[in-house]
């Protein structure tokens, strides 16, 4: 099933009318807040839900998986990333754009520089990907000579394993207000498949932008518990996750980054305008190493605070997401660093590590994986034995005779 994210951004766009030779032209400022959203993975859809703005079937809201009450919450640097945009009319020059959050009042996105030179009586074309951070860059082409039927979109650079969920816009529209994506003129909402957006020109004109995305990458998610006998005498606190993927069963070394190319076609069906299978190649000769997934701050929780901290609790999954390039890649480890406390707080270790192997070819019986898919996995906390006495540990010990 697919999942919705909802991103609100707040966009200043200029369209200008006056003459290529007129030193300065009269333009029309043109507002809009941008509400994205993505197709998601199948094993959290349960746990979704939705806000005043009723999404589109099968879609849920950005929030909800990463934001501060999200599924992976404590993976803070995954929300609010950017989104690289390219607005075209046609055959025209693309103009490239990137929607930045920014931490104001209203803590929305806004656009890095205003458009030029485009017409706000016909519609634009977008298209683009999130988020920005993890590329080293991007192009775009048209589909068979024109925007208006599609576009061939380039990702570069990016990197096999990464903590963020890589995603591509599948449709685009504008909508009538923040919870309305169904435009001024129409009643059609939001779909895969189309990406005209109209705008409305003025100073004092508002204008409302509504975003599908779909995933590009493959990911792992990782449901951290704790033997609850085992949490009855010590506190675990992660510190550091990475992940790391190899080539087959003996290590092989996988590449580090890749390019992505994406076809894109109209159509007018809502179905998914992606055509065939997302082209990964691989680039460079370096080999990919352990890639962070989480790391801690160093900030302790405090009462106004909880959750600096990712203590792990024997009830309740502490979860994290790692995604990677789909295809042949099925082979991973896992490596966790945590501290051990006593109940009272004692610090009895420091930066311990374990290694988990992980063979999703065994695991899920598959030969390979595919884009959009979360195979998920539960680790458990369970020592054996304690490694060193706490002080308080000895304190009234007691001895039962049978």
């Amino acid at each position: 099933m697919a999942k919705m994210i909802r991103l609100m951004s707040l966009v200043g766009l200029m369209s200008l009318m006056g003459c290529s030779d007129d030193p300065s032209p009269e333009g029309q400022r043109v507002s809009a807040e941008v509400m994205s959203c993505t197709t998601g993975f199948e094993e959290i859809a349960d746990r979704m839900g939705t806000r005043a703005w009723t999404p589109p079937s099968n879609y849920y809201l950005y929030s909800h998986i990463f934001g501060p009450n999200g599924m992976f919450a404590n993976q803070k640097d995954l929300a609010n990333k950017s989104i690289k945009a390219f607005f075209t009319q046609g055959t025209q020059d693309v103009q490239e754009r990137f929607f930045y959050y920014r931490e104001t009042d209203e803590s929305n996105w806004h656009m890095d520089a205003d458009l030029e030179n485009g017409s706000t009586s016909s519609p634009f074309h977008l298209y683009g990907f999130i988020p920005v951070e993890d590329a080293e860059g991007a192009n775009i082409s048209p589909l068979s000579g024109n925007y208006s039927n599609g576009a061939i979109l380039t990702i570069n650079g990016l990197s096999t394993i990464t903590p963020s969920d890589v995603c591509v816009i599948i449709g685009a529209k504008d909508g009538s207000a923040e919870d309305d994506d169904t435009g001024s003129s129409d009643n059609i909402r939001v779909a895969p498949g189309k990406f005209d957006v109209t705008f409305n020109p003025g100073d004092n004109a508002s204008n409302y932008i509504f975003l599908l995305f779909d995933h590009i990458y493959s990911s792992l998610r990782f449901r951290f518990t704790v033997d609850a006998t085992y949490y009855a005498l010590r506190r675990i606190r992660l510190t550091k996750l990475d992940l790391i993927a190899y080539a087959d069963e003996s290590g092989g070394g996988v590449k580090a980054k890749y390019d992505a190319t994406i076809t894109l076609r109209k159509n007018e069906t809502g179905t998914s305008p992606i055509v065939g299978s997302i082209d990964f190649t691989p680039i460079g000769n370096a080999n990919v190493d352990f890639t962070p997934l989480y790391e801690w701050n160093g900030a302790v929780n405090t009462q106004e605070h909880p959750d600096n901290e990712v203590v792990l609790s024997p009830d309740t999954p502490t979860n994290f997401m790692g995604s990677f390039v789909p295809g042949v890649n099925t082979y991973f480890k896992l490596r966790s660093t945590y501290d051990v406390f006593d109940i009272h707080g004692n610090l009895i270790r420091k930066e311990c590590q374990a290694e988990n192997t992980i063979d999703l070819r065994k695991k899920f019986e598959i030969s390979g994986t595919m884009n959009g898919h979360c195979y998920s996995y539960t680790i458990k906390v369970q020592p054996t034995y304690l490694y060193i006495l706490s002080e308080p540990d000895v304190d009234n010990p007691t001895v039962v005779v049978n």
